[in-house]
Formats: C-alpha cells, structure tokens, sequence
C-alpha cells in the first residue's frame, strides 16, 4: 500500500513528494530515486523538510510514526487501521491536539465514487432498518500483518457507523481471525447491521444492502454501482469516475490547508476500532 501512496502523491498537482521513508535503505534508496526525491529512514528525519505525511507502515508501527511526527506540527494521513491499541489511538490523537495537526485515516472506500453517492442521497439514521455488508477476497500474495477484521471489516464498520451515527449496545460474532469473520451489530433503536470479512474465499464480493423506510439501496464497492428499488421499481443512480485513492489524498491536502475536519478523522477511526476491538474479543 505503501508504493500505491507514493504513486498517487508523486502525480498530485498541488503538492509535492519531497521524499520517502523506509527502514530498508536499499528499498527507500532505490524508490526515491525513481521519482526525484530524498530517502530517509527514519520518520523522525522528515521533520523540518515537510508539511504533510502519509504513514503506510505495518499497523504495529503506526502510533510510534504519527506521534513524532504530529509533536512537530507534521500533520499525518494514517493508513487503516488507526493503531491496534486503544491506548495508541489516543495517544495520535493527543499529539495532533496539542500541536493542531491534522490527522486523517485512509478508509479508502469512504472515497468510492459509489459510496460517496449512496452518502449523497442523505438517508436520514432513523429510517434505517438493517445493513448488511459482505468483504469476500480470495487468497492472494498480499501480506497481512493483522487480524480480518482490522484488516477488511475495518472497512465497513467504519462506513455502518457513518451512516447510522447511533450507539452499538450489543454484538454477536464468530470466526477465525486469521481468515474470517461474521458480526451482527445491534444499535440503541433496535436496528441491526450484519458484515461479513473474509480473505480466503472462493469469490471476490464486496457489497451493502441497506434497507430503509423509504425503499432498498445495495452499493458494490466493486463494480461502483448504486441501486434504489422501492416496492416494483429499481433505478440505478448516477455514479461519478474518480481514482478513490488520489480523492483520499485531495481531501487530507485539502484539510491541511484550510485546517477543517478530513472525511475520516482518528476520532472516527477510533470508534470503529472500538467496535472491532468488541468484536475481536467475541470470537
């Protein structure tokens, strides 16, 4: 994920890549001299060279990053998850406290062109009745170093606790935490959210159902297509073409400039790491 971010940021107009940081010296030797900028290897030496970062680092070593950094007044786009600790969570958030940093988390599918549209539409929280969310992937090459719900259910947890905006009072789950998981969320009006993560499956699926007082939706993050169907009538919403990545850095650059809230702040990501967390403990 690492490599993605220093594609999209090095073709960004309104920002500059003044350098990459990589533990393997060779590594970040050799990518910095792809795209004309410096190497360094350790977070702490950007201070003073930048205004802005991105930490795409094994989630374990996220907070050590962030926190140097956003005591300097750097402000910092985290890749998900936030942190796997609640105490790490909060110690990024109080380190861009005190120096008024910005600190925005790489919920990539916040910024899917068909997720933006079905947030759009302004379904009000009180006319939803159920979600269910299914993040199915084959195995791959990709490397992992958490559990399937920090990993992919991080995801829609995050993206169910935006549109619900209500109290989680009870969860039920099961799994295997190294491959799957299915949780069912029960909030404080009686409505409930299903989601469903797994990384060894035999399809690639990655969608949402949501029913409402006022019809059914069903977004696929995939093929980036919204659907509303009320009573015999199905029509299919308009949906944009933009690269979900460089939109996710847009708004960052955009929040450090104008010093306004990004789409997912780490008071945002906390929450849903706290429901993650939740769910972790219940398989």
């Amino acid at each position: 994920m690492g490599m993605r971010h220093v594609c999209a940021a090095a073709d960004m107009a309104d920002s500059k890549l003044v350098a990459v940081v990589d533990v393997d010296q060779a590594r970040a030797n050799e990518i910095a001299k792809q795209f004309n900028c410096q190497a360094f290897y350790d977070a702490a030496d950007l201070i003073g060279h930048v205004d802005a970062a991105t930490i795409a680092t094994p989630p374990a070593f996220h907070a050590a990053a962030a926190v140097t950094l956003l005591s300097a007044g750097i402000s910092c786009l985290i890749e998900k998850p936030l942190a796997m600790t609640e105490g790490d969570c909060v110690a990024i958030i109080q380190a861009a406290e005190k120096t008024n940093a910005v600190v925005a988390v790489g919920q990539i599918e916040r910024f899917n062109p068909a997720t933006e549209v079905l947030f759009a539409v302004g379904i009000k929280n009180n006319h939803i009745r159920c979600i269910n969310v299914q993040r199915l992937s084959p195995a791959g090459g990709r490397q992992v170093a958490v559990d399937v719900v920090s990993d992919m259910m991080i995801h829609d947890l995050e993206i169910v606790l935006a549109l619900k905006q209500s109290d989680v009072v009870a969860i039920t789950a099961e799994g295997v935490l190294d491959n799957w998981a299915k949780a069912e969320l029960t909030f404080a009006d009686g409505t409930s959210a299903q989601l469903n993560a797994n990384r060894k499956a035999d399809t690639r699926i990655r969608g949402l159902a949501l029913q409402t007082t006022h019809g059914a939706y069903h977004l696929d993050f995939i093929g980036r297509t919204v659907t509303h169907k009320t009573h015999d009538i199905t029509q299919s919403l308009a949906v944009g073409e933009h690269d979900a990545l460089r939109a996710e850095i847009a708004d960052f650059l955009d929040a450090v400039r104008t010093r306004t809230p990004p789409r997912v702040t780490a008071q945002d990501a906390l929450r849903a790491m706290r429901v993650a967390w939740k769910i972790i403990e219940a398989i």
